[in-house]
């Protein structure tokens, strides 16, 4: 019978002592008893936690003498079973988790001496492929980490930033931790443009001497604008007409025609050339400090330049004096018209506008949106915020067509031949596309709560990323914050 009520005794005391475990603030002090006490009735019995190592399996229970291989599936059956803290060995492991809130995580136990799971002698490494962040915590309740070192790989992708940890309106405790975030990637460096825009169509050569038409004019079309190049005169409209572009109401005189003799004007003039289009706005250099979120951090990328404007269309040029008998057009001939100007030449299209740099990628240790973090002996560490990507050039604009030659007089005659048709203008060419700003190098990026850096937190700063480059070397986009702590709000 004494027997039993010792059993019973020891029973309920080692109960007890768990029970302390998990609800005390110190998982692994009871009573004041050190974390490395072997005498931890957690220590010895399953129902206390579950155990990981990098030797173990999945297909085990977790218990110490048969640990899980992977934190995931620790998350998972505690997320199934229950709250119960989880034990981990000072291994790697190259797994992103998400914790809901509410676990205890404890890493860094010596599992290669004769008796493992004894004493919290190390660090556990957490890690993850580039472009994904290693730890992410939410708030499901109050959540413990000792002994990790958290480290985010350095981004792949262009403007990709390396984050190690985000914690998302969480409840956190971080004791003996380390976290390390890589570099953020350069911003993206668009193409240029390896074609210009459309040139503006050639005019039409006038008709000739002794023949009668109707001049047509020629368009070319620049997205929804169309330039439109002046007929050339004829007949009895001796004066070419004006080029024209459909969206700015300006145009530009034909040429006028040949008048009879007694008049000042004897030959006629060539139709006037169009004005070119306006170069495109340069674009703005992205300046913002960029945003926060789940998905990660997002920077200002430089804008497009505008487009070019498209070049004016040519005059008309003007016809010329005709008439009849000797060596003229034949007496009864169906007319006697001199030849006909030639047709104003389209204007060029506008160049597209340059493409904006894009930003740089952040290297960013820990993100805080609005959650509550406290520090206990905790370093802090980033490496270079990524370079803006560059804006390039804007597009050519288009050449603009030449305007067709006046009509043509009989071989063997007096009369003159028509005038030439006036030559469209160049397209503007595309405006620069601005720079993109330079990525960040922050220990703690934060929306919200302000975190509370306690004396134990040391932080290890990289260097900003320069800003992209746009038009003018000399002015730069700018660079990347390199800061302790920095707000996003």
């Amino acid at each position: 019978m004494r027997t039993w009520k010792l059993l019973w005794a020891f029973i309920f005391v080692t109960t007890a002592s768990c029970v302390q475990i998990l609800d005390g603030d110190n998982p692994y002090s009871v009573e004041g008893v050190p974390p490395d006490k072997s005498a931890d009735p957690c220590e010895r019995f399953s129902p206390c936690g579950l155990y990981v190592s990098a030797s173990g399996k999945d297909e085990d229970p977790g218990t110490p003498e048969r640990p899980l291989r992977t934190l995931g599936k620790a998350l998972e059956k505690v997320h199934a079973d229950g709250a119960r803290p989880i034990h981990v060995c000072a291994d790697t492991f190259i797994e992103p988790i998400t914790l809901r809130g509410g676990e205890e995580i404890h890493g860094g136990y010596d599992c290669t001496s004769g008796a493992p799971w004894s004493a919290q002698s190390g660090v556990t490494t957490l890690s993850a492929s580039a472009n994904e962040v290693p730890l992410r915590v939410r708030a499901d309740g109050s959540t413990v980490l000792t002994n990790f070192k958290v480290v985010a790989a350095d981004a792949a992708q262009a403007g990709a930033s390396s984050i190690a940890v985000i914690a998302e309106g969480a409840d956190l405790k971080l004791v003996r931790c380390h976290l390390e975030a890589g570099n953020g990637a350069d911003g993206e460096n668009p193409p240029s443009e390896a074609v210009g825009a459309s040139d503006g169509a050639p005019g039409k050569l006038g008709f000739a001497a002794c023949t009668y038409s109707t001049a047509q004019e020629v368009v070319t079309k620049c997205g929804t604008v169309d330039s439109i190049g002046g007929s050339g005169g004829f007949g009895t409209s001796p004066w070419g007409k004006a080029g024209r572009n459909s969206s700015n109401g300006k145009d530009v005189s034909g040429g006028h025609g040949g008048e009879p003799e007694e008049f000042t004007l004897t030959e006629c003039t060539a139709g006037g050339p169009g004005a070119p289009g306006a170069v495109g706005a340069p674009g703005a250099h992205g300046s913002l400090l960029g945003t926060i979120t789940v998905s990660g951090y997002e920077g200002a990328a430089g804008t497009s330049g505008s487009d070019g404007a498209v070049g004016l269309a040519g005059g008309g040029g003007g016809a010329a004096l005709g008439g009849s008998g000797t060596n003229k057009c034949p007496t009864g001939s169906a007319t006697i018209y001199g030849a006909g100007g030639g047709t104003g030449g389209a204007g060029g299209c506008g160049g597209k506008g340059g493409t904006g740099g894009g930003a740089g990628g952040a290297s960013v240790a820990l993100m805080s949106l609005d959650a509550r973090i406290s520090f206990e002996d905790v370093t802090i560490v980033t490496a270079r915020g990524g370079k803006g990507g560059d804006g390039v050039s804007g597009q050519a604009g288009g050449k603009g067509g030449m305007g067709g030659v006046g009509g043509a007089p009989p071989l063997i005659s007096p009369l003159k031949p028509g005038c030439k048709g006036g030559d469209g203008g160049k397209g503007g060419d595309g405006g620069h596309g601005g720079g993109g700003r330079g990525g960040h190098s922050v220990g703690i990026a934060y929306i919200g709560q302000v975190p509370a850096i306690a004396a134990g937190v040391t932080f290890e700063l990289g260097l900003e990323g320069l800003g992209g480059q746009a038009g003018d070397p000399q002015t730069p986009a700018p660079a990347g914050v390199r800061a302790e702590t920095q707000a996003f709000d």
